[in-house]
């Protein structure tokens, strides 16, 4: 398990990372700036792409089920928010990043990070 604590730290960092992004994309959003958003919302795609691979590359004795569906339910959320993106419906942008994509991404921050802990801390 040794050779993983480096990435669950690196993992738990991103993590934080995605969310003050998600947070400040919420931000842009509610304030009308939708072109501002992009950018910064393709990069938390990016973000997650990294953490999703790092995470799903970890032993199979740290992969819960819970863990693999909330990473499955955040690639979905991201995916629909991209679509709305693509088609400028940024109404629906902001009702997914709501409703969907943060109460998503939130759980599964907090499952990782439950499972990390351990690990990360010692």
């Amino acid at each position: 398990m040794e050779k993983y604590i480096d990435v669950m730290k690196q993992v738990s960092d991103l993590l934080e990372t995605v969310d003050e992004g998600l947070q400040h994309t919420q931000t842009l959003l509610k304030q009308g700036k939708f072109e501002a958003s992009i950018s910064l919302f393709s990069d938390i795609v990016q973000a997650f792409s990294t953490i999703e691979k790092s995470v799903l590359n970890l032993p199979e004795a740290l992969l819960t089920e819970k863990m693999k569906s909330l990473t499955e339910k955040v690639r979905n959320a991201l995916d629909k928010a991209v679509e709305a993106y693509e088609t400028a419906k940024y109404d629906d942008v902001r009702e997914l990043l709501q409703f969907t994509l943060l109460p998503a991404f939130n759980s599964w921050k907090e499952v990782l990070d439950s499972k990390f802990t351990p690990y990360v801390v010692s």
